[in-house]
Parts: C-alpha cells; structure tokens; sequence
C-alpha cells in the first residue's frame, strides 16, 4: 500500500474518494438528529448512573458502553443517527472533545493532594519528556514500517496516538476497584501524567503540521517556535495559572464572607474549566493544557478540606460529558473507509496499542523512583489509552491538512485501545494486587 498523506502531492484517487465521502450534503440541521444525539446521549448517562456500583470492578466499562451506543444507533446499524447529514460533523466532535478534555484534565488537577505533584516530580518529568519522546518516535516508526507514509505525516500519525488519554485512564484509577487495588502513588502518576501530556502533545503535533503545510524551510520552525511553543504552550500554561490562582483567591473570600455553599464547587470546578479553554482559545493558546495549569494552581490555592472529594468531581465529569462524547465518536466512526484501507491499517493498531507504550516504559522505567517499583512500572507501560486527546488531534490535523486519511486511521486506533485497554482493566487491577500481597 502506498499512501502519500502530503500536502505537496495531488491525492490519490482513493484519497479523493475518502475525503469526498466527508463531505456534509445537508446545508441545515435536521432537528430530529439533533433531538436524537441528545436523548441518546442522555440516556447513556442516566444508565451508567443506575448501573455504576455493577460497573466498579470494570473501570473501562462505561466507555465501551458509551461507544457500542453509539455504533448502534449509527448510520450502519439502527439509522437513528445519520452524522454524515449533520452540517460541520467533525468540527462538532472535535469541539466536543475539546471541552471534555478540558473539563478532565481540570479535574484531575484538581483531584490530586498537593503532595503528590512534589512527591512525583520526578516520575512526571520523565515521562512527560523521555517518555512522550520514545512514544512518539515508537509510534511514528510503527506508522511508516506498516503504512509506507512519507516520514512527515508518520511523525503526525505518530503525535496524534502519543498522549496517554485523561478521559479513559480516570476511568481506570477511580472508583472502588482501582482504590482496592492501586496504591495512591501509581494512581496520581498516571492521572498527573495524562493531565498534562494532552497539553504538551500540541507541540509535536503541530511540527508535523506546520513541515507538511510549509515544508521544511526556516519558516516553519519560526512559526513553530513563536505559534506553537510561546504563544500556544507558555502562554497556555500562564493564563490557566492566573486564572487558576484568582478564582482560588476569590473562593476563599467568598468562602469567608459564608457565601458558597458545598453543592456549588462542583459546578464551579466545570464552570472555571469552560472559562479557561475559551479564554486560552480566544488569545491563541492550548485551552486543554491551560485548563490542567488552571487545575493545579486552583489546586494549590484552595483548602484541601473543603468538598473537591475526588468521586464527586469525577463521577460529575464523567457523566455529563465523558459517555456523550464517546457515544457521539461510536455514530461517526469510518467503517466503510476502514474496510478500503487493507490489512495494514489494522495491523498498525494493534502494533500501537501493544508497543507504543510498553517500549516507553522499559525504557524509563527504572529511573521513576518516588517509590515507584517494577510492577508500577509494568502496569503504567500497559494502560496508557488512546482516547478523546487522539479525537480531538486527529480531527485538529484533519482540518488543517485537508486530508481524511488522518481521522480514519487514528479512529481505528482508539477504537482497538479502548477494547484492549477495557478488557484487560479489570484482569490487570486484579494482578497487581496479587502481585502486591
């Protein structure tokens, strides 16, 4: 198979036809589909709250659920949803996805003790750089051995599948299971990890980006340098700091004058994050990297004793915009593309999900410390999920690149994360507690 994914080259025709099927023949929204994704999306949240005690020794469960819904009730099986009729349908997931990651990366942030981000410094700082450097290059070289790419857009391919999910990995550390099973210390690592390498992710998936667009002259690192990595990245993380630490300043004397109540900081917590992705959108930055900068110095800024219990912020989250997401991504999934592609395209999946991760781990695993043993070690290099964070980059590329085969091939890959990673969350917690006794 010889895809050229460039911009400098006229497409394939079997590109061309991929990118034609994307197109949205509808100039108007149909109401009923609109009432539809919503009543769908609803009702998979009301579900997971009625079933989530029988869900907690399966932490991945809710979304598998979230996502067979939502292939269900797609265009290839019931027809309830039709998103190749919905005008913009990938910038509504992407949009979608923008602000589900934001509002979890916040609340991971937020969730974890104080002590845990200098107790765990070490252990961040590696896998936040040697770490997200060997799953990079793992994934890209796996991207050009088995998709014949130019080695530019298996750099992006590689980038889009980097970035340990936060969605699905609070999935796996939260809850009772993960709480009987999971020391606090591999807990926080891996939340604190995928809290803030969504975020960092922006800066090797727009180098590809801006290379493919501009080629490799010295205008395209400039742009980088100043877009992406001052404006996008630093600038990010200072506006969800000042954001962060003046909504924590107001709270506390909000909460001295006796004016917050307990039930009002979990909507606060959603509401703070909303405000600090647009903002950070709205000046050019990250919005996902400055709502978990937010998070943290929001953090740090509030007393640890008032009702940020981690359960109520994340169960909060999760239903009301984790499992719509994943319902409404299960409706738009590319399966006729899938079946043109060739075996190689799942081959590569697979090939992410059992290497990507795993070789970045052997690889710093040893150096952890912060108590951090082997078999801590063993269980970060297998649950790293490709999730929402490769939606969202996936359809961010897309739009940039003009070019489908991005969304089709990253989707195939989440798909396979969140079923290899959800089968094997209960079976893995269980070993590390036998391996702990």
């Amino acid at each position: 198979m010889n895809w050229t994914f460039t911009a400098s080259r006229p497409p394939s025709r079997a590109l061309t036809a991929l990118s034609q099927t994307s197109r949205d023949p509808r100039p108007e929204t149909d109401l009923h589909q609109v009432n539809t994704a919503i009543a769908l999306a609803g009702f998979v949240v009301v579900i997971a709250g009625l079933i989530s005690d029988r869900l907690g020794s399966l932490p991945m469960a809710k979304p598998i659920i979230a996502m067979t819904m939502g292939i269900v009730a797609g265009p290839e099986v019931l027809r309830w949803l039709q998103p190749q009729d919905w005008p913009h349908s990938r910038l509504i997931l992407k949009e979608a996805a923008r602000f589900t990651l934001a509002i979890s990366v916040f609340g991971i942030a937020l969730r974890t003790p104080k002590e845990s981000y200098r107790h765990l410094l070490r252990p961040l700082g590696l896998l936040l750089t040697v770490g997200m450097l060997v799953m990079w290059l793992v994934s890209a070289g796996l991207a050009w051995l088995f998709l014949g790419i130019s080695p530019l857009m298996a750099l992006l391919l590689g980038a889009i599948v980097t970035p340990t999910d936060p969605v699905v990995a609070s999935s796996i550390v939260t809850g009772s299971a993960a709480e009987r099973s999971l020391p606090d210390r591999l807990r926080s690592t891996l939340s604190l990890e995928s809290g803030a390498n969504d975020g960092l992710a922006y800066l090797i998936v727009l180098l590809p980006i801006l290379l493919i667009s501009h080629g490799t002259s010295s205008g395209a690192f400039d742009r980088w340098l100043v877009d992406v990595l001052l404006v996008g990245v630093v600038l990010a993380v200072v506006v969800g700091l000042v954001i962060g630490y003046v909504a924590a300043v107001a709270l506390h004397h909000a909460d001295e004058l006796g004016w917050v109540g307990k039930t009002s900081l979990i909507s606060l917590s959603v509401a703070l994050s909303l405000v600090v992705v647009s903002t950070a959108k709205l000046v050019g930055s990250d919005g996902i990297l400055a709502a978990f900068a937010a998070g943290a110095a929001f953090n740090f800024g509030v007393d640890r004793g008032e009702e940020f219990e981690e359960q109520q912020v994340q169960e909060g989250i999760s239903k009301l915009f984790n499992l719509p997401v994943f319902t409404i991504f299960g409706a738009m999934l590319p399966w006729r593309e899938w079946f043109g592609l060739g075996w190689q395209v799942p081959a590569f999946a697979v090939a992410i999900v059992l290497l990507r991760r795993p070789i970045a781990l052997l690889v710093t695993g040893r150096w952890l410390g912060a108590g951090l043993v082997g078999r801590d070690a063993a269980f970060l290099g297998w649950f790293g999920p490709v999730g929402v964070a490769a939606i969202y980059y996936a359809l961010h590329a897309e739009e940039r690149l003009r070019d489908p085969a991005t969304w089709h091939v990253a989707s195939l890959v989440i798909v396979v994360s969140i079923l290899v990673h959800g089968v094997t969350s209960g079976p893995g917690l269980a070993a590390y507690r036998r391996a702990s006794a």
